[in-house]
């Protein structure tokens, strides 16, 4: 059990993906105690009950979006998709449950401080959150389980079809055009420039505010321009055979000879390079389109 809670799991740091999330799961906790009223709501006079429930559905999506937006950068050893695992994934949910009970106690103390009504002693807090996080704890790990078990088998499943077109030498289609055109790449202050035969290019990673550039002609060498990679992949927008396959990656979809899957996405092995190039969920579809999988 212990081996497969160290398996690999995705993590996706999406801004826009989290706060529509937050403002998701917000909208729920608002409607579930608007309807069904638990915890004594429904005998609480009206005023006082949908300042409750309006506050309540507010802490959740401020703790949401403090967990899910801030933490992640501040801890960005911590958040690394690289050693993100089906324990880190669980341990990170029944967290996030924690922050939101810690944020709703905080929130009756306000009320309790401002009305004189609504009391929640420490003891209670502390037999709240343990019973809480005891209930969480099953339905997030076993869905947690469940789509790393759906995940690992959908990525292999398109790994090994990459394999078999690579097999088949049938990986991507035909000849594209513009292999042998020049490509010149500019910094983002346009001082700098990388120039090179578009057969030449393996990869491009980013970090931070810079682009690193991996060519291979008589030996592999790397440039590093400053620049996003979303500039770079505009200015490669005319060679199709270039594609950003991760938030970090552009892959030249021809120099790929073996893939290999795990609940994260797929990996990438180019010709005489050992570096792995990953292939996140989200780019998934489009990837395997552009190859001439799909």
């Amino acid at each position: 059990m212990f081996r497969f809670l160290k398996q690999p799991y995705p993590l996706r740091l999406d801004a826009e993906y989290d706060l529509k999330n937050a403002f998701l799961i917000s909208l729920f906790v608002f409607l579930f105690l608007l309807v069904f009223q638990p915890f004594g709501l429904s005998t609480i006079e009206p005023e006082l009950k949908y300042l409750l429930i309006i506050g309540f559905s507010g802490v959740c999506f401020l703790f949401l979006l403090i967990n899910l937006l801030i933490i992640p950068k501040i801890l960005k050893n911590v958040f690394n998709e690289g050693n993100w695992t089906v324990l880190k994934r669980i341990m990170w949910c029944l967290w996030i449950v924690f922050t939101i009970g810690i944020g709703n106690y905080l929130f009756t103390w306000l009320f309790d401080a401002i009305f004189d009504f609504y009391r929640l002693g420490f003891d209670l807090f502390i037999f709240i959150q343990l019973i809480t996080l005891l209930i969480a704890v099953f339905p997030i790990t076993v869905y947690t389980i469940l789509s790393q078990i759906y995940l690992l088998r959908e990525n292999l499943k398109a790994a090994e079809e990459i394999s078999a077109k690579l097999r088949n030498s049938e990986l991507s289609p035909g000849d594209m055009p513009g292999q042998d055109q020049k490509v010149i790449l500019v910094s983002e202050n346009r001082r700098e420039k990388c120039e090179f035969h578009a057969r030449d290019l393996l990869f491009i990673s980013s970090e931070g505010n810079y682009v690193e550039i991996f060519l291979k002609n008589e030996k592999i060498k790397s440039v590093l321009l400053r620049n996003s990679l979303r500039r770079i992949e505009e200015q490669l927008e005319n060679y199709p055979f270039f594609f950003r396959c991760h938030r970090a990656y552009i892959v030249n979809i021809k120099k790929i000879i073996k893939a290999t899957g795990n609940a994260q996405g797929f990996k990438l092995t180019l010709k005489e390079i050992d570096q792995k190039i990953p292939v996140a969920r989200r780019y998934t579809k489009e990837f395997k389109k552009t190859a001439g999988i799909s």
